[in-house]
């Protein structure tokens, strides 16, 4: 069938806008359902009451190389709402207070680390990123962070093989495939809003709170209704894996094991600039990951969070702002406002056993496709990742392999 009734597509996060989007520029009707009152998933923008700003649940960035991601972003308009940065990557190192920037010009590896870096002349299935790096003199200045904040896995644990792919497309992606692009009001400004807004203009439907209880071959049942289904439809389940494991039975690996994320925003009494006018800092020797500057709020992430997402939120705040106000030379002065977003499940764990378990979208049921940052892919779970399933679901229900944003 190349041309299907309607898609439908259950999930609003970015998989899932991603596929719907495609479908509704190509004609297609598209329904979207999503569980929560909002879109976006784990990467959306709200409200904190508490702060009185709009933060991000998670602080991100999209690299040049992100080529799907950047081309969803422009479909919507939503490139209008990102700013593209310096291919500059300012760190600091807590225990020595020295500080360094990494560009495509100025890497802190000789050739062979990069080589090794890039995965030549060839890397082991079983390979991790500690293992392969872990003695060259480079591992705590450069590969330990961009393992940690591409994989969200430790480097003793994080497969190699697709640490080495996604330097080959930073590294060598062309000139600008390291450059920056930022949000300076939110992920939902760049990604989520701009998304809603061409399906709307498509003709797309979209409804909110509501949770599909079942999926049977003439209906899709939702808390609040009951939806049937033709011959001629499609479903596009962008959902994450445990979810869909309730619907279809067997359709994921058994084990799928996953990494956290912490991140916390304090806002300041003034605005606060980052060295070099950088909206962002890595941090060597830190609990955090990579500190992010938006106005008079700072925002730091920790990936691969084991040691951190059980502790207390005050705990975990009094340890994240006395990393930042070091890195930026501030007094020893207590935490201002702050909120902890814990994501105890962000990500797949990037191990080369669970990276090859990852599953396609194709699912045993007919007409049903899946999309998410889980399922198999080059790239680790991530915005990219998550964009490029959304992409792939669409052009399996719709029959078209050269379907475009």
């Amino acid at each position: 069938m190349t041309s299907p009734g309607t898609l439908h597509v259950v999930g609003a996060g970015l998989a899932g806008l991603a596929a719907g989007v495609a479908a509704a520029k190509a004609g297609t009707r598209v329904v979207l359902h999503e569980a929560a009152g909002h879109a976006g998933g784990r990467c959306r923008s709200f409200l904190d009451e508490r702060l009185g700003r709009v933060i991000d649940n998670g602080s991100h960035l999209v690299l040049g190389a992100n080529r799907t991601a950047l081309a969803y972003a422009r479909a919507t308009g939503g490139i209008e709402a990102m700013v593209a940065a310096p291919p500059a990557f300012p760190f600091i190192d807590l225990i020595s207070g020295k500080s360094w920037t990494v560009s495509p010009k100025r890497l802190p590896a000789g050739i062979g680390e990069i080589f090794k870096a890039l995965g030549l002349p060839w890397t082991g299935k079983a390979e991790t990123v500690a293992s392969r790096l872990g003695n060259t003199p480079s591992f705590t200045r450069l590969w330990l962070p961009m393992c940690e904040a591409i994989m969200n896995t430790a480097p003793d644990e994080a497969s190699a093989r697709m640490f080495a792919w996604t330097m080959r497309k930073a590294l060598l992606g062309g000139s600008d495939a390291l450059v920056p692009w930022t949000f300076p009001a939110g992920l939902s400004a760049a990604l989520v809003a701009p998304a809603l807004a061409t399906l709307a203009l498509f003709g797309a439907e979209t409804h909110f709170r509501r949770r599909l209880k079942a999926l049977r071959p003439d209906a899709l049942v939702f808390d609040d209704a009951e939806v049937p289904l033709t011959s001629a439809d499609r479903v596009i389940l962008a959902l994450p894996p445990w979810v869909v494991e309730t619907l279809l039975p067997g359709s994921t690996p058994a084990a799928m094991p996953t990494r956290p994320i912490v991140n916390a925003h304090f806002r300041c009494a003034q605005p606060v600039e980052l060295p070099h006018g950088s909206h962002f800092l890595g941090l060597v020797h830190a609990s955090g990951h990579w500190l992010f500057a938006r106005g008079d709020v700072l925002s730091v992430t920790v990936s691969a969070a084991g040691a951190l997402v059980d502790l207390d939120n005050e705990s975990i705040a009094d340890r994240l702002w006395d990393e930042i106000r070091r890195a930026l030379g501030m007094p020893p002065i207590a935490p201002p406002p702050y909120r902890i977003m814990k994501e105890k499940r962000a990500t797949l764990a990037h191990d080369p056993a669970t990276v090859v378990a990852r599953p396609g979208p194709v699912t045993g049921r007919d007409g049903v496709f899946l999309a998410g940052d889980w399922i198999a892919s080059p790239w680790p779970c991530t915005i990219e990742a998550a964009i490029c399933s959304g992409l792939a679901a669409a052009r399996l229900a719709l029959a078209r392999p050269g379907l475009t944003f």
